[in-house]
């Protein structure tokens, strides 16, 4: 029988007495998805509660050392001994939007995750401390998050070992049929171990992703504080992942192998092990955590290419935030996590251009300094937007009270009167002063489908579903609505279409597979036009198209896209 002992989950600061320590051994069999698992869970303090997954059945529980079968609770528990099993579920098809909404444990051969909110292990529901050893068999290697202090790999399968004695908020487990390449980085204060758990077919790509992620550990060593763990890994996903956890980064097998992937998402991964695994976000004052880390990594890569590739970066996010209508905007401190376009637009590119603004107005030595204070007072403790400001006002000598109220307290963007010519302060700009970009449709909360073929209906329903951030308010065969438009068509139909429409003809000469480009009508009602071959050419956008919404128009060949490009903007 199933059983859970739940309690609810609140946000718990992190106390001066010992935390909940995890001693967990898992037995994990990809090839049958069976689970197993051994754990005992300590407080000296007492425990408030347990909870454990639905999809696992408890067949052994003590607490204090005397066996139980009651589902009640005992408050005051200080020890509690489980032995549990389940069965996984098979790895599921999912595209990178669903892969965020994960929350089940799945397993096979390719590859086996257990998020934690699939409940796979005893959650104290607080920060809390832990060693697990992970049993698979031969051909397989897995890990958590924790430093690895014993392994061993033999023909009767491989066994490993990871501590993490710092405060963690969450578990998850990663194994696949991996080769594991490893160096070593001497920083200051200890020696780092760095490891790729590539599937095999990656194996060449380990030797960049090995010299690259130990150039970000001594880059952000040295800005912000030592690195806070022994270990950082590499892991490679079936899935389309790209998440970020203590000690490790999650990438998706296709993600690995995109070349831009190392100077980019690599360094911002393994900078979330400052600002987000090493201080935690306080989510009930807002998560800082995604557009500071933004800032110190996505911009900052930009401002060491030059002035011009910093400048197109501000350039885009203000672009993006024209996109989004004032109705649907909100304060930074109201942003947790990314689950549409406008949420990354809000806690990723304004919470970074915030942060550009303060280093502005306190001065670059300021910032640094402020930078350093908060990790030093706040490393593994959760901290909010007020202890950031706290930091920088005492880092700067300036009272920074109106600053943080105005820009991460209040919806919206004040008004602007200056001309700005460098595009450094968060404002919404009138969208007549960039060019038209597809995401001005696919964040749009009331946009209207036109599919000027009945035989695309299917086709171009899937791909709407696809790249739109709302359900359409509308699917016809004629502009229905006074709304934002995406338009669906076959290649050698399309211009008429639109000139019986009244809007403006194609801007480029149809080639490739597939063509979208996107514009605005007379009144300024912002539309994209995707225009295909035929029904497998428009299927073939489905995985790459949502990837596309900073540009203004693209060219496919199949699923790839083989141009690309955006009009640069007219200066106020």
């Amino acid at each position: 029988m199933a059983w859970t002992l739940s309690f609810a989950l609140l946000a718990f600061p992190l106390f001066a007495w010992a935390l909940p320590h995890l001693e967990l051994e898992v037995w994990l069999d990809p090839a049958t998805r069976a689970f197993n698992a051994q754990a005992t869970l300590t407080e000296p303090q007492g425990l408030t509660g347990m909870r454990l997954g639905q999809g696992f059945e408890i067949t052994e529980l003590k607490l204090d050392g005397q066996p139980v079968k009651s589902r009640r609770w005992r408050d005051g528990t200080r020890k509690v001994e489980i032995r549990y099993w389940g069965m996984l579920a098979p790895m599921p098809a999912l595209d990178h939007r669903q892969v965020l909404t994960l929350r089940e444990g799945y397993s096979g051969l390719e590859g086996s995750f257990l998020p934690a909110s699939s409940g796979w292990y005893p959650d104290p529901g607080t920060l809390f401390s832990h060693r697990v050893t992970l049993h698979l068999p031969a051909g397989q290697k897995g890990l958590v998050p924790g430093t690895l202090v014993e392994e061993s790999d033999t023909s009767a399968g491989y066994r490993a070992v990871f501590e993490f004695p710092h405060p963690a908020d969450a578990l998850e487990l990663m194994a696949g049929p991996y080769l594991v390449s490893e160096r070593a980085l001497k920083l200051a204060d200890r020696t780092v171990r760095i490891r790729t758990w590539f599937h095999p077919e990656l194996k060449d790509f380990a030797p960049g992703y090995l010299d690259d992620s130990a150039r970000y550990l001594e880059r952000y060593s040295k800005q912000i504080g030592p690195y806070p763990f022994g270990m950082f890994s590499i892991v490679s996903s079936p899935l389309p992942t790209g998440y970020g956890m203590p000690t490790l980064t999650y990438l998706g097998r296709e993600v690995i192998r995109l070349p831009f992937i190392r100077a980019t998402s690599l360094g911002h991964e393994v900078l979330h092990n400052w600002w987000g695994n090493g201080v935690y976000p306080d989510w009930q004052r807002g998560n800082w955590s995604e557009g500071l880390t933004t800032f110190l990594a996505d911009y900052a890569y930009k401002e060491d290419e030059g002035a011009a590739a910093a400048l197109e970066m501000r350039i885009g996010w203000l672009r993006d935030y024209a996109a989004v209508p004032p109705e649907e905007d909100f304060a930074l401190k109201d942003f947790t996590a990314r689950h549409h376009g406008i949420a990354s637009i809000i806690g990723y590119d304004k919470a970074a251009m915030v942060f550009l603004m303060l280093r502005d107005r306190i001065g670059r030595e300021a910032f640094e300094r402020g930078l350093r204070l908060f990790w030093q007072r706040h490393q593994f403790r959760t901290a909010g937007w007020r202890d950031l400001e706290a930091a920088f006002t005492d880092a700067s000598g300036q009272p920074l009270r109106d600053f943080f109220r105005t820009w991460v307290e209040t919806a919206g963007a004040p008004p602007f009167t200056g001309s700005d010519p460098d595009f450094r302060i968060w404002r919404r700009v009138d969208p007549k002063v960039f060019p038209p970009i597809l995401r001005e449709v696919f964040v749009a909360p009331k946009a209207g489908v036109v599919i000027t073929d009945p035989a695309l209906r299917e086709p171009a329903q899937a791909l709407a579903q696809r790249i739109l951030d709302a359900r359409p308010v509308s699917v016809s065969t004629t502009p229905t609505t006074q709304g934002p438009l995406l338009i669906v068509g076959l290649s050698a139909e399309i211009d008429g279409w639109l000139a019986r429409n009244g809007l403006p003809a194609r801007p480029f000469p149809a080639r490739g597979s597939a063509q979208v480009w996107a514009g605005r009508d007379a009144q300024q009602r912002p539309y994209v036009v995707i225009a295909a071959q035929d029904a497998s050419a428009l299927l073939a956008l489905q995985r790459a198209l949502p990837h596309y919404g900073k540009q203004s128009w693209l060219v496919f060949d199949g699923p790839r896209a083989a141009d690309k490009g955006i009009w640069p903007p007219r200066r106020q």
